[in-house]
C-alpha cells in the first residue's frame, strides 16, 4: 500500500541549525522539528509524505519540504488507489512499538497485509480524522491561552 524511500540523498550534512534558516531537517520522534538548515542541495520537495523512523516506530505525516538527520527514516508514499492520510492514521492505529533496537520497517511493517476500503471510502475516512485533529489542535491551544491567562490573573492577585 505504501513505497518507501531511503532518505540517503536528504540527509543534512551539518548539524548546525538556526532558526534564521528555511529548512527544516526533521526526526520521527516527539522532536519532529531537530532545527532549520541552510542547505539547498538534497531537500525532500515531492509532496506529502510520512516519515517512520525504522527503530522507534514513531510516524509523522509530513506537509513541506524538509531534510532529516538519521537514515533510519524511511520516507513513505502512498500507492495508486491509497490515501497517503488514511494510511498515516493506519500507522498510528497499530500503535507500534519497539522493544529492541533494530530495523523495522522491511521485516515487519512492509509485508503487513490489511483489508483497504475503496479509496473513496478512504477520502472520507481521512476527512473525518483531519476535522477531527484540526478540532484537537484547536482545544488544545484554548487550554494553553486559558492557562497563561488563569497564570497571568494569579501573578496579578498575588502581587
Amino acid at each position: 500500500m505504501l513505497n518507501y524511500e531511503q532518505p540517503t540523498e536528504y540527509l543534512v550534512s551539518s548539524t548546525e541549525y538556526s532558526d534564521n534558516y528555511k529548512t527544516p531537517v526533521l526526526t520521527a520522534n516527539k522532536a519532529f522539528i531537530l532545527g532549520y538548515t541552510d542547505e539547498v542541495n538534497g531537500i525532500y520537495d515531492k509532496g506529502n509524505c510520512i516519515i517512520l523512523d525504522d527503530f522507534t516506530m514513531d510516524v509523522k505525516y509530513v506537509t513541506f519540504p524538509f531534510k532529516v538527520k538519521s537514515s533510519a527514516i524511511k520516507i513513505l508514499t502512498s500507492k495508486q488507489d491509497v490515501d497517503l492520510y488514511f494510511m498515516y492514521e493506519y500507522l498510528l492505529y497499530l500503535g507500534l512499538v519497539s522493544e529492541e533496537h533494530k530495523r523495522h520497517y522491511i521485516s515487519e511493517i512492509e509485508p503487513m497485509s490489511i483489508i483497504c476500503p475503496p479509496l473513496p471510502k478512504q477520502r472520507q475516512i481521512s476527512n473525518v480524522l483531519r476535522a477531527l485533529e484540526i478540532q484537537v489542535e484547536s482545544a488544545e491551544t484554548y487550554q494553553d491561552l486559558l492557562s497563561k491567562q488563569k497564570q497571568y490573573l494569579l501573578n496579578q492577585m498575588f502581587i
